[in-house]
């Protein structure tokens, strides 16, 4: 076999041999024309060791297979000049023995892939060839062999192999490892290895040959080995775990502030053994049997608290410590309690501040100055606090002198002042609130900012509403009054309201009663009878002043009622035209509430004519009754009454034979028509 183009006459000869092997082609399938950007490459296969006219596929940088026979060449390939990747694809039963080249860059004969070099230029001597050697898979199987510390050296270790039986193979040395028979595996089987467990015994290496092995498990003994070329070998070292020795170890907890207190948790790891245990602030563990040498002593982090210092004794123990991680590696030499290690961490308490404010709503420029006191319990007790309130739209604020644990409850209830209420309390951050109403602030201690405390205030004043009559129908009913939209309370006429609390500045009362009643006046007064009516003296509702104070300064809104009252007239109207110049006599009367004598009075009408109005009549009596009116018409002879008619009022009663009729008269002025007619010729 021989480069295309170097030698011609063995080309000829390598072309006659695959003439006479039955005329394979060995001119790849996919060769391009040659350029000046890109250089050229040959794809040789071997015919040595039985492979000489076997047809063979191989892939240029991932390309379309190109086929070349055992013995020859494929044809010169155009290809980019650089690293070019040829691979050979696999034949069942063969493996790639060797790949050579005159610009071989790697080879990866395990895989049948080569990387090469190729160079600029179109002649014999600008071109890459790359030759691939073939041979029968030899795979012989797998082999285990076993290694051990002395003192195991002849002990028996089990295997299995894929999780099959398990089988037995008795301890060399290192040196020279005792192995088992070879079991026979196709190449590049994957054999699961496992070494099962012994007492006191561990894995400390597993080489496989050939760097065939993967997915090394020494904890649990077990390999994964490829299989190779030949035998391919898997030798465990197994050694023996040491006996451990003890030494002593002893931590103490000591207090750098007198928040510090309560249990702390630590943990001691040294080689192959950790141990947990609670300290009290105050007091030591007692001796702590550990693997002797490098010892880790960790406290658990315990908020609020903190390390500020860690201190080893003999002072020669310490190695290193880290107080940010709250640890500490000591020396623990072999011994009993007397050579101990002793540890002592000192903790601190993360502390921070409070702050208290006060702040007042916008109609409370009365409480300016007022001086409010807060009780404030903590850790440390209960303690007072006071702060003189600024004008509305100002907070004032004191910071508590007290630094208190971070994450320690706090309550702090402001104190009763008369007539002001605490409309308000909030805690910043409000993650730190848990649980505050007025008047109490309920929170824990921030950390890194100080916890803020805000009581808003707002001061009251005092009303009270009171019912005058004006007239004797009046002087006998409740009415109704509601103050800033709350619940109606009942005020009967002559009396007031108890004195009731509302906040300083206007407040709005509104009137509501029975029927048939109206209201003539309002006046709102203080105590030196200043005038503290806003609104119009009968505008419903009224808005006053109301001055924060209690009842040496309270409002007095009176309101003044008085019946509705009525007027009636009497009408004649008759469909007859003989009658229209005929003159009727009426008479009516009623009695007045509150008056002996009853008013009584007379009209004489003509069709189409009525009486003038009657005087002012009560809709109702003291009782709530209306008052009834009584109207008579004088008998005319051959005339009868034919209709009464009332219109703003009401027909009690009606007797035409006799012409009498009972009303009563409604708000404003009530018509009583009565209408007559001829009585037919008897």
């Amino acid at each position: 076999m021989t480069k295309r183009g170097r030698k011609p006459f063995f080309w000829l000869m390598s072309s006659l041999m695959t003439l006479m092997l039955g005329g394979v082609s060995v001119v790849a399938a996919n060769a391009a024309t040659k350029t000046h950007s890109n250089g050229t490459i040959e794809i040789c296969k071997s015919a040595d060791n039985g492979m000489a006219g076997r047809s063979f596929k191989f892939s240029l940088n991932g390309a379309n297979p190109i086929t070349v026979a055992g013995g020859g060449c494929s044809a010169p390939i155009s290809t980019p000049w650089g690293e070019n990747t040829v691979s050979e694809l696999p034949t069942s039963g063969l493996v790639v023995a060797a790949i050579t080249s005159n610009h071989l860059v790697s080879a990866d004969e395990a895989h049948g892939s080569a990387v090469v070099r190729v160079h600029k230029g179109s002649t014999a001597a600008d071109e890459t060839v790359v030759t691939f050697v073939n041979e029968p898979n030899k795979a012989l199987g797998l082999k285990i062999c076993k290694a051990a510390d002395p003192e195991l050296v002849g002990s028996p270790f089990s295997f299995t192999e894929n999780g099959g039986g398990a089988f037995s193979i008795n301890a060399g040395t290192p040196a020279a490892p005792n192995c088992g028979p070879v079991k026979k595996y196709q190449l590049g089987t994957v054999v699961h290895v496992a070494e099962l467990a012994t007492p006191n015994v561990y894995v400390g290496s597993i080489d496989v040959s050939d760097n065939r092995g993967s997915n090394i498990d020494l904890a649990n003994g077990k390999v994964d080995a490829t299989i190779g070329s030949g035998v391919t070998v898997v030798t465990y070292t197994n050694k023996v775990v040491p006996t451990p020795k003890n030494g002593y170890i002893e931590v103490c907890k000591n207090r750098d502030d007198k928040y510090v207190s309560g249990l702390f948790q630590f943990t001691v790891s040294s080689t192959g053994s950790t141990v947990h245990f609670p300290v009290r602030a105050g007091a030591c563990s007692g001796p702590i049997a550990v693997l002797a040498g490098i010892a880790t002593v960790t406290e658990a982090a315990t908020p609020p608290y903190y390390v500020t210092a860690i201190n080893v004794l003999p002072s020669g123990r310490l190695v290193d410590r880290n107080l940010a991680n709250q640890s500490v590696r000591v020396l623990v030499p072999v011994g009993d309690q007397s050579t101990e290690t002793l540890v002592h961490f000192k903790n601190a308490t993360r502390t921070s501040q409070i702050k208290i404010c006060k702040a007042v709503t916008s109609n409370s420029i009365g409480l300016k100055g007022t001086r409010f006191t807060f009780a404030v319990t903590d850790v440390n007790g209960t303690h007072y606090v006071k702060i003189a309130a600024g004008a509305p739209g100002t907070t004032i604020c004191k910071l508590d002198k007290s630094h208190l644990p971070v994450g320690s409850d706090v309550s702090i209830t402001e104190e009763s002042v008369p007539n002001v209420q605490v409309v308000g309390v909030s805690v910043a951050p409000a993650s730190q609130d848990t649980g505050s109403a007025p008047p109490t602030a309920r929170f824990t201690v921030g950390s890194g900012t100080v916890t803020i405390a805000t009581f808003t205030n707002e001061a009251y004043g005092t009303i009270e509403v009171c019912k005058k009559a004006a007239d004797v129908s009046t002087g006998t009913q409740t009415f109704y009054f509601s103050i800033n939209g709350g619940t109606p309370i009942a005020v009967p006429a002559g009396q007031c309201s108890d004195p009731i609390s509302v906040p300083a500045g206007t407040a709005t009362v509104y009137e509501s009663g029975p029927g048939n009643f109206h209201l003539v006046g309002i006046t709102a007064i203080g105590p030196t009878h200043d005038n503290r009516l806003v609104t119009g003296s009968t505008d419903n509702p009224a808005t006053v002043q109301v001055p924060f104070g209690g009842v040496e300064n309270e409002t007095v809104a009176t309101f003044t009622n008085a019946v509705n009252t009525g007027e009636f007239k009497i009408c004649k109207a008759s469909p007859e035209p003989t009658l229209q110049q005929t003159v009727f006599h009426f008479t009516y009367s009623y009695t007045l509430p509150g008056v002996a004598d009853p008013v009584s009075g007379t009209a004489d009408l003509k069709p189409t004519q009525c009486s003038a109005l009657s005087g002012d009549i009560p809709v109702v009596d003291p009782a709530g009754q209306p008052i009834p009116v009584y109207i008579t018409e004088a008998a005319t002879a051959s005339v009868k009454v034919s209709n009464v008619a009332v219109a703003n009022g009401a027909l009690v009663t009606a007797d035409y034979t006799a012409g009498t009729a009972t009303i009563n008269v409604n708000e404003g002025f009530t018509t009583v028509t009565y209408t007559n007619v001829r009585t037919p010729v008897q």
